[in-house]
C-alpha cells in the first residue's frame, strides 16, 4: 500500500512550505501522448546527487512565489514542477535570461536523505517554467525541490503510482471550476487535511474574465481586463496561484490535470469563440492559453509549438484505476442550435447530426482503444455533464454531453465492454449523481457519473430547481447550493464517493462538511447513498 500523508506529515510540509519559501540557503500515473502508450515519453531525469555549487541567482527576492506541484504519475517516474516568478503579476520579472535551477528529490522532508538530484535551465521561451521527469522510491512517499542560487523553494510530497499487482485502496480527489473572484479556497484546506493519494482536477483552472467589483458574491478581484496575450494568460495563473490553500493543494500530493473553456474562454468550441466577432486571431489567443497552461501545470506533456496541445492521455493507478484523461473542448463541434441553455423547446435539428463530435474522431478511436485493462474499475475523467438529462425532446444545456448525443452513444458503445465504468465529471457547479445510458437503450446502466461541484464558482442552478433536477429519471441525487469537492476511496471490490461541501465560500475558513456518500460495488452499475 502507498504511504499515505498523514495529519503529522502534512503539518511538518505546511511548516516547511512556509519556511523554505522565504528562506536562504548557504548554497547547499502513468500519462501518454495519446497514443495509448504509459511509457514515459522520455528517460527520466534523475542523477546522482550533484555536488556542484549553485550559481549565483540573477535577482534578489524569492524566485518561487507560485509553489512546487508534482504529476502524471507513472509506475516509475512522476513530473515535478516549478516556475521561477520573482514578480509573479508582472510576467514573471526575469525578462530573457536563462537561469539554472536544481532539483533535488528526497525519501525526508528535511532532505537529510537526497536520492537523487540534477540541473536543469529555466528558459523565457516557457515562461521560466521546470518540468523534470523523476523516479523516486516506489511505495512510499518522497519529498522535492527546487534550488536557485541562495533560494530554496517550498517541499512537495509526491509518489509513483503503485504497479498492477497492488490491489491497495487509493484515495482520489476530484476537484474544477475555482474562480478566483467568486470565492475562497476552503475545500482545499480540507482536502489536503483528508491526505488524498491523488488529485485529479476535471478543468476550469483560471477564468478569463475581467477585474470585476467587489461585492455580495464577488470576494476578491482579478488582475486585468480580460485575458487574450500569453503575458496576461501568465499573470492570471499567477494571481491564482498567489493562493497559499492552493499551493498548499499542489504541493501535497500528484495532480492530474485536464482542462475545460475557461483556461481559453467561456464556452469555446475548437477553434470558434464564443462569440463570432472574436474569429480573427482567434487561433493566437488560443495557442497563448494553451502554452500558458502547460507552464503552469505538472504534465507529463511536451510544450505546445502552436494553437494545438493534445492532453488526451491515460493514468493508471496499481490493478485498480485504468483512468483514460479527456479533452472535450480542442476537437468539439461548435455547440449546437446557438448554444441555448434552459430552454424547454424541442431542440434543432444541428443537435442530432450523427456526426457531431465532442472528442474528435482521434480521440474517440483512442478512447476505444485503451478504455479495457485488467483494472478493476474503468475510468473517464471528463468535462462536462454526460449523463442523459434531456427533458423529453429538450436540451437544457447544449455545452453538456446532451448538446452531442450521438457524439455519447459513440462513446457509450465504444466502452460497453469495459468493467465498472465511472465517469468523473466537473463544469456545472454542482455537486451530483448521475446513471449513464444511451439513446438506444435508455434504461439499461452502463455505469455511474460522479459530478463533483466547484471549489468556488457561483452555482449556475437556483436551489428552488433542486427538487425538479432530481427528479429526472438519470439523476441519482444532487446538491446545488454549496461549493466543495469530492473524495473517492476506491479498493477491489467498491468505489465510495464522498462529497464534501463548504458551508459558505464566500467566508473565509467556513467549515467543511459531507453532504452525502455514495457506492458503488465492483460488478453492479448501481449507486446508493450510504
Amino acid at each position: 500500500m502507498s504511504t499515505p500523508i498523514s495529519r503529522r506529515i502534512f503539518l511538518a510540509l505546511g511548516a516547511s512550505v512556509v519556511v523554505a519559501a522565504c528562506s536562504k540557503s548557504d548554497g547547499g500515473g502513468s500519462g501518454d501522448d495519446g497514443s495509448g502508450d504509459t511509457t514515459p515519453s522520455t528517460t527520466p531525469s534523475t542523477t546522482p546527487t550533484t555536488s556542484t555549487p549553485l550559481a549565483p541567482a540573477p535577482f534578489d527576492v524569492d524566485p518561487f512565489t507560485l509553489g512546487v506541484a508534482s504529476g502524471d504519475p507513472s509506475t516509475n517516474s512522476v513530473i515535478i514542477w516549478t516556475r521561477l516568478a520573482p514578480d509573479p503579476l508582472n510576467g514573471g520579472g526575469i525578462a530573457e535570461e536563462e537561469v539554472p535551477v536544481r532539483w533535488e528529490v528526497a525519501t525526508d522532508i528535511e532532505f537529510t536523505d537526497i536520492v537523487s538530484s540534477g540541473d536543469v535551465v529555466a528558459t523565457a521561451r516557457h515562461g521560466h517554467s521546470i518540468h523534470v521527469e523523476v523516479a523516486p522510491p516506489a511505495g512510499a512517499v518522497a519529498y522535492y525541490r527546487f534550488r536557485v542560487g541562495e533560494f530554496t523553494s517550498p517541499v512537495g510530497a509526491t509518489r509513483v503510482a503503485p504497479d498492477s499487482s497492488s490491489l491497495d485502496t487509493v484515495r482520489i480527489a476530484t476537484a474544477s471550476c475555482q474562480n478566483y473572484t467568486a470565492g475562497y479556497y476552503t475545500a482545499y484546506d480540507d482536502m489536503v487535511k483528508q491526505s488524498p493519494d491523488l488529485v485529479v482536477f476535471l478543468g476550469d483552472y483560471i477564468y478569463e474574465g475581467g477585474v470585476g467589483t467587489l461585492g455580495a458574491d464577488t470576494v476578491r478581484l482579478h488582475n486585468s481586463e480580460e485575458i487574450t496575450d500569453l503575458v496576461a494568460y501568465r499573470n492570471r495563473y499567477a494571481l491564482y496561484r498567489s493562493d497559499p490553500l492552493l499551493r498548499n493543494a499542489h504541493a501535497a500530493c500528484p495532480w492530474v490535470v485536464t482542462w475545460d473553456d475557461h483556461e481559453v474562454e467561456n464556452n469555446y468550441a475548437g477553434l470558434t469563440p464564443q462569440d463570432a466577432v472574436d474569429a480573427d486571431g482567434y487561433a493566437a489567443r488560443r495557442a497563448a492559453a494553451y502554452q500558458a497552461w502547460w507552464e503552469h501545470m505538472p504534465v507529463r506533456l511536451d510544450p505546445p509549438v502552436d494553437e494545438n496541445l493534445s492532453i488526451h492521455r491515460r493514468v493508471t493507478w496499481g490493478g485498480l484505476v485504468n483512468m483514460l484523461v479527456l479533452d472535450g473542448r480542442q476537437y468539439r463541434d461548435d455547440q449546437a442550435c446557438g448554444d441555448a441553455v434552459l430552454q424547454v423547446s424541442p431542440a434543432c435539428e444541428e443537435a442530432s447530426v450523427p456526426e457531431r463530435t465532442m472528442l474528435g474522431a482521434q480521440q474517440e478511436a483512442w478512447v476505444a482503444e485503451n478504455i479495457e485493462s485488467d483494472a478493476v474499475w474503468s475510468v473517464l475523467a471528463n468535462q462536462t455533464v454526460m449523463t442523459d438529462i434531456r427533458l423529453g425532446a429538450a436540451v437544457l444545456n447544449y455545452d453538456q454531453w446532451d448538446g452531442y448525443a450521438p457524439a455519447r452513444d459513440r462513446l457509450m458503445e465504444s466502452v460497453s465492454s469495459a468493467d465498472n465504468l465511472v465517469v468523473l465529471t466537473g463544469d456545472i457547479h454542482l455537486a451530483g449523481v448521475g446513471q449513464l445510458t444511451s439513446s438506444i437503450e435508455p434504461t439499461t446502466a452502463r455505469g455511474v457519473e460522479f459530478v463533483t461541484t466547484s471549489i468556488s464558482s457561483s452555482g449556475n442552478i437556483d436551489s428552488s430547481t433542486e427538487a425538479l433536477l432530481v427528479a429526472l429519471p438519470n439523476i441519482i441525487d444532487a446538491e446545488v447550493a454549496h461549493r466543495g469537492y469530492t473524495l473517492h476511496t476506491i479498493d477491489a471490490t467498491s468505489w465510495t464517493a464522498d462529497y464534501r461541501i463548504v458551508d459558505d465560500a464566500l467566508v473565509e475558513g467556513s467549515a467543511v462538511t459531507t453532504w452525502k456518500t455514495f457506492a458503488v460495488t465492483a460488478g453492479s452499475p448501481t449507486v446508493t447513498a450510504i
